[in-house]
């Protein structure tokens, strides 16, 4: 199983990039010496600030921005051939961002205003050869906003067809509705009628979903 290395000067940076790789539950270890480094980490992230350069070495002052940038590594990739970020519109937009079809992160954006600044920073992280954006195309008002503020960014959009990414009602959130609407007609997609009406919240990205937690094991 390939793990991400941390390896900094930089303590701000380092407890950071800790804390945000436990929440992400991803497999990491601290290095101790750039000279031994072992075979199963594929990225290292350190600091801008780091004056040391290494192998599959990504740098940054912003741990989120840096682990985005490494995700590609992670999974043993120079970059992904496609990103699609999947987007639920309302007042609290529901954003979620598939990398080659595996599901990297799945959050509610904080507020409607925030949308532009959020999509942004997950388009200038991630590494890719071609990314679009699903929009999904309920609630006009508030899809029109994204829409506009979106394209003033100069990305590809999509509206898509979001019926049915709701169901059923009882789990549904914002995030996992968007992660629906960016696998709108892929295959690896599993339509939500088909599930169980039992199915709890925590349980549904992993049954419907190939995501980066399960890739990596």
């Amino acid at each position: 199983m390939a793990r991400i290395g941390v390896f900094t000067s930089d303590f701000k940076f380092y407890r950071d990039v800790i804390q945000l790789l436990k929440e992400w539950n991803l497999p990491f270890m601290s290095i101790e010496s750039m000279d031994s480094i072992p075979d199963d980490v594929s990225v290292v992230l350190s600091s801008s600030r780091d004056d040391f350069d290494l192998i599959n070495q990504v740098k940054s002052n912003n741990p989120l921005q840096g682990l985005r940038m490494s995700l590609a590594k992670l999974l043993m990739r120079e970059k992904f051939d496609s990103v699609v970020i999947g987007i639920d519109p309302g007042p609290y937009p529901g954003i979620a961002v598939f990398g080659d079809n595996i599901l990297m992160e799945a959050f509610e954006c904080p507020s409607l205003r925030q949308i532009g600044d959020e999509v942004s920073a997950i388009a200038e992280s991630y590494t890719y050869s071609d990314l679009q954006v699903k929009l999904g195309n309920g609630d006009a008002p508030n899809r029109d906003y994204i829409f506009n503020t979106l394209r003033s960014l100069e990305l590809r959009i999509r509206v898509v067809d979001e019926q049915n990414t709701s169901f059923p009602h009882k789990i549904h959130d914002n995030a996992l509705s968007a992660a629906r609407i960016a696998q709108v007609e892929q295959k690896y997609y599993i339509a939500p009628e088909l599930l169980s009406q039992n199915i709890k919240r925590k349980e549904a990205y992993e049954k419907e979903f190939v995501t980066l937690k399960s890739v990596i094991g």
